[in-house]
């Protein structure tokens, strides 16, 4: 109902955001700031995780008055967190880069900037894909079939940054 209020929230809050990230990155690697924000990723994301649908009998009323289900206040409060730990997160992950790519792909029109902004489009382009076709599997279901993949691959993400954690080691 009130989608555009919603993107102006994110919208608004991206700023804060990427100022604070770049002040925290004045006293931390970005390495740990990864696993911080990933993990406050995880945190809103598994709070949109709808546990009713899992222990409902679908009568149709969609888990209406029961505390386990995702409101709009939940919904809202989830969706702020893990969009500013996404945003945080993206920040940190180019930062990151710029500081480990190859002098090869540091120059040219083919360089490693091109190559993330690539690489972003065309995951933006999976998933809209992928929501789409989740939407046809099951427009009811939709927010758990999404959120519950996503957590798992957030938690393989977290898992990948702590075991090549010596390897994002940077110098200063």
């Amino acid at each position: 109902k009130n989608v555009g209020e919603l993107h102006l929230l994110n919208g608004m809050i991206v700023i804060p955001v990427t100022i604070y990230c770049g002040w925290l990155s004045s006293f931390y690697q970005d390495r740990h700031l990864i696993l911080i924000f990933m993990s406050i990723t995880l945190f809103g994301m598994m709070s949109l995780i709808d546990v009713t649908d899992f222990l409902s009998d679908n009568d149709g009323n969609y888990n209406e008055n029961n505390w386990f289900a995702v409101g709009p206040k939940r919904y809202i409060l989830g969706s702020v967190i893990a969009f500013s730990g996404v945003e945080a997160c993206e920040s940190f992950v180019a930062s990151l880069l710029s500081k480990v790519v190859p002098s090869e792909l540091a120059t040219g029109t083919f360089n490693a900037g091109l190559l993330a902004t690539l690489v972003g489009t065309g995951g933006r382009a999976t998933g809209d894909v992928v929501i789409t076709v989740l939407g046809l599997v099951s427009l009811r279901h939709i927010l758990n079939l999404l959120m519950v993949p996503s957590c798992a691959l957030v938690l393989l993400s977290i898992g990948l940054v702590s075991f090549n954690y010596d390897i994002l080691y940077i110098a200063p």
